[in-house]
């Protein structure tokens, strides 16, 4: 057990290290288009991720459900990409999500168990077993995306989102899956590497390249983390990713009720409608940490305090009947 933590901890440290080099390198390389910082910088998060988790686990490399995985972020890596260069079409970027998802589902171990939906009947179970996994990676990965709005903002979500998860995972499992465990760590300590760069004023974008891939590997891990579990355990990782599933579920009932677009980009998600009332980035940046730190101990305390779990479920209900009153007022201003 010794010789894993310390086999752990010297890939995170190299993840960290790799992401933060080919970061500096990538700011240094790309040029600045319109005076802007460039893009692009998603690519040094998957490379350093990948890099630390298949030093790590060589054994996984090209037959497993891992190297899958990698595959299948690769697809979603490109779509980024490409969406960047030339500006996908958004049926476009769906497809290519969408061939990333189905890879997750038929070439993995990646999706919603039976245990999960077992009242539905047999017949039933696999084609809704299908739309769950599939609706599950492609909404998280879109919220993921268009929460990237600001300076450092998806970058430190994701990473708090992602170390409470681990800590929830650690302490309420019976069994601990070591693999999944050091896919978490790892993706965050890619994504930490890559913060400095990334934080007010940024002098590199993670752009839908970088993105993309974090809302697709938080899905992916997701369900990966949900197979075999009580249903009641659906609601959890919810709670881990309220700040962008709320933002995005607001963002998509606005624009019904207004006749709006579905698809496009606009400015009226939180974080712009309060850059509007005069909040500076880091200060917006910083209160979506604390809400998604709010969410995330309601969360692992309804893991923990089996007996009190819905209480835990209401107060986060409540606090998105706050937030949700909260955006309306500001509709108003």
């Amino acid at each position: 057990m010794l010789a894993v933590i310390t086999v752990g901890g010297w890939n995170i440290l190299l993840t960290f290290i790799a992401s933060f080099c080919f970061t500096f390198i990538l700011q240094m390389l790309l040029p600045n288009k319109d005076g802007k910082p460039p893009n692009y910088g998603g690519i040094a998060v998957f490379a350093s991720f990948w890099l630390g988790f298949f030093t790590m686990f060589p054994v996984l490399l090209f037959n497993s459900p891992q190297w899958n995985i990698f595959l299948a972020s690769a697809i979603v890596l490109l779509t980024g990409i490409i969406d960047d260069y030339f500006e996908l079409k958004p049926w476009q970027k769906t497809l290519g999500i969408l061939i990333a998802a189905n890879v997750i589902y038929f070439y993995t171990d990646v999706a919603f168990s039976s245990v999960l939906i077992a009242e539905v009947p047999a017949w039933l179970f696999d084609s809704l077993a299908y739309v769950l996994t599939i609706a599950w990676i492609y909404f998280v990965t879109n919220a993921m995306n268009l929460l990237d709005g600001l300076d450092g903002l998806v970058s430190s979500v994701a990473t708090t989102s992602l170390v409470t998860l681990t800590v929830m995972i650690y302490i309420s499992s019976l069994s601990i899956r070591l693999t999944l465990i050091m896919m978490l760590v790892l993706l965050a300590a890619s994504i930490l590497g890559f913060l400095p760069f990334n934080w007010f004023p940024a002098k590199i974008y993670l752009g839908d390249t970088g993105a993309l891939f974090i809302g697709f590997m938080f899905a992916t891990l997701t369900v990966y983390n949900l197979k075999n579990i009580s249903i009641f355990s659906l609601i959890v990782p919810i709670l881990f990713y309220a700040v962008p599933l709320f933002d995005t579920s607001y963002a998509i009932v606005r624009r019904f009720l207004n006749g709006q677009s579905m698809v496009e980009r606009d400015e009226d998600h939180l974080h712009h409608r309060l850059l509007r009332q005069g909040f500076t980035v880091p200060q917006i940046v910083i209160l979506m940490i604390g809400i998604t730190l709010v969410f995330s101990v309601f969360a692992i305390f309804s893991q923990i305090y089996h007996q009190f779990r819905w209480v835990f479920i209401f107060l986060s209900g409540g606090l998105i009947v706050l937030l949700t009153v909260f955006m309306s007022r500001l509709d108003n201003k």
